[in-house]
C-alpha cells in the first residue's frame, strides 16, 4: 500500500503533466505576430497625394504641382515644374527627407537614392556617377550633368544632399536628398536654378500664404522648427 506522501507526490505529478500538455497545445495555436512591411513593399504600395503649392519643401516659382507621400522613417515629395520645351518627359524635383544616423547623415548615397526614386529620368538614363560635374554654393556641394538638344534647349540633371545645419527639414527628419530634371530654352545656369541655394535654401512655413504667385518663405538660416 502506498503512503500518503507517495499518493500526494503522484497527484502533483499528474497535475503537472496536465498543465504541461495544456501549454503545449496552446503553443500550437499561437499565431505569430505580423511583421512590419518591408521598406521596398511600402514604397511600391504607397501612393502620392496632391498637396497645396504652399506646402512645397523648397521655393520653386516654376512649380505647377506638388505631390507627397509618407514612407518608413522618411517622406518623399515631387514638385512638377513647367516644361516649355519640346523635350518629352516631365521637369520635376524629387526630394526624399529621412532620418539618417552617424556617418550616413553627411554622405550622399548615389546608387541607393536612385534606386529609391526609380532611376534616372530621360535623357539621363545612362548617366554614370563619374560623369557628373560638381558645383558649390552657400549650401555646399551639388552634382550635375547636362544634355544639349538643338541650338537653344538644354536639359540638366542635378543632385545634392542637405542637412539640418543649412535649413529646416520636413517633420522629424535630418537629411534631404534632392534630384532635379529640368529642360529649358536657355542655358544650364537657368535650368539649375531650382537646385541652387536661392531656391532650395528656403522652406515654406506652416500655413504660409501665397502672395502674387510666390510662396512666402523663411530664411535658410532659420533653425529647425520645434515639433
Amino acid at each position: 500500500m502506498r503512503s500518503k506522501n507517495q499518493m500526494f507526490n503522484c497527484s502533483i505529478a499528474r497535475r503537472l503533466a496536465v498543465l504541461l500538455a495544456a501549454l503545449a497545445l496552446a503553443a500550437c495555436n499561437v499565431v505569430p505576430p505580423q511583421l512590419s512591411p518591408m521598406l521596398d513593399e511600402v514604397e511600391e504600395t504607397t501612393a502620392f497625394a496632391t498637396v497645396p503649392l504652399s506646402r512645397a519643401w523648397v521655393n520653386v516659382p516654376e512649380a505647377v504641382l506638388v505631390t507627397e507621400r509618407g514612407l518608413v522613417n522618411s517622406r518623399e515629395q515631387r514638385i512638377g515644374l513647367a516644361n516649355r520645351t519640346t523635350v518629352s518627359g516631365d521637369n520635376v524635383m524629387t526630394l526624399r527627407a529621412r532620418v539618417a544616423q552617424g556617418q550616413q547623415e553627411g554622405r550622399f548615397r548615389y546608387e541607393e537614392f536612385l534606386r529609391r526614386i526609380g532611376g534616372l529620368p530621360e535623357p539621363f538614363t545612362t548617366l554614370q556617377a563619374g560623369d557628373l560635374l560638381t558645383g558649390e554654393d552657400e549650401l555646399g556641394t551639388y552634382f550635375w550633368g547636362e544634355s544639349r538638344l538643338g541650338a537653344n534647349t538644354v536639359c540638366v540633371l542635378g543632385l545634392r544632399r542637405l542637412g539640418t545645419g543649412f535649413r529646416q527639414m520636413p517633420g522629424n527628419t535630418n537629411v534631404m536628398d534632392v534630384m532635379l530634371r529640368n529642360c529649358v530654352n536657355g542655358d544650364a545656369e537657368q535650368a539649375l536654378a531650382p537646385l541652387l541655394a536661392s531656391s532650395i535654401g528656403y522652406v515654406s512655413g506652416v500655413g504660409a500664404a501665397e502672395t502674387r504667385g510666390r510662396i512666402e518663405m523663411l530664411s535658410p538660416l532659420a533653425g529647425p522648427t520645434p515639433r
